[in-house]
């Protein structure tokens, strides 16, 4: 029997697929943001994207965003609406559909200018790359509903999974804080499990 995906699993999927910790650092090289709305406070009209990676890389700087859809009827209620992901979209330098099963989206559907990442093996992998889009000026109104869905997502992320470790000076640190790991802060899960042993 296919496991059953929800949003929620699919939005830890990009979790673990945007997390880069620098080599001897703590430095991520992305920034997570969940449920990014397209500005601020819930007035008619205000649309979220389900997610928002940003590229701190100084040579591939970029905002990617991503519509996650767990079922066809998902999809073809996008696909009825293209304005829904254009509000958010404008902004981003790629944008992806993101789903656990390829056969959600039929021949012809997606649209040429969104990527499409796909669950397999329990990884997300990229089945068609984004092309590289040339967004809006982010206004500030959108630069502050990024900075609350980063916020947010940093305080809950802990819920759903440990930090990565980062290894430095020999040692493995939790790679949020830089305290030793496992971290009882960011690090739970690793850390019940070492006071069970």
């Amino acid at each position: 029997m296919a496991e059953k995906h929800t949003e929620r699993s699919m939005l830890d999927a990009l979790l673990e697929r945007y997390t880069d910790i620098r080599r001897g650092t703590i430095t991520d090289r992305w920034i997570r943001a969940e449920h990014v709305q397209s500005g601020l406070g819930y007035r008619d009209g205000a649309r979220v994207a389900d997610f928002v990676a940003a590229d701190r890389h100084s040579s591939t700087m970029a905002l990617h965003g991503h519509e996650v859809k767990i079922s066809r009827a998902d999809w073809r209620n996008e696909l009825k609406d293209p304005t829904k992901a254009e509000a958010v979209k404008r902004y981003m330098t790629h944008w992806w559909l993101v789903v656990p099963d390829a056969d959600i989206v039929k021949p012809g559907e997606l649209p040429a200018d969104w990527g499409l990442i796909v669950l397999k093996d329990g990884k997300l992998r990229a089945r068609k790359t984004a092309p590289r889009l040339d967004p809006e000026p982010i206004p500030l109104e959108f630069s502050i509903a990024l900075m609350t869905g980063a916020a947010r997502t940093g305080q809950r992320e802990v819920l759903h999974r440990d930090a990565p470790p980062a290894r430095m000076g020999g040692r493995y640190v939790c790679g949020l804080c830089g305290m030793p790991a496992p971290c009882a802060h960011h690090q739970p899960r690793e850390a019940a499990g070492r006071m069970a042993a």
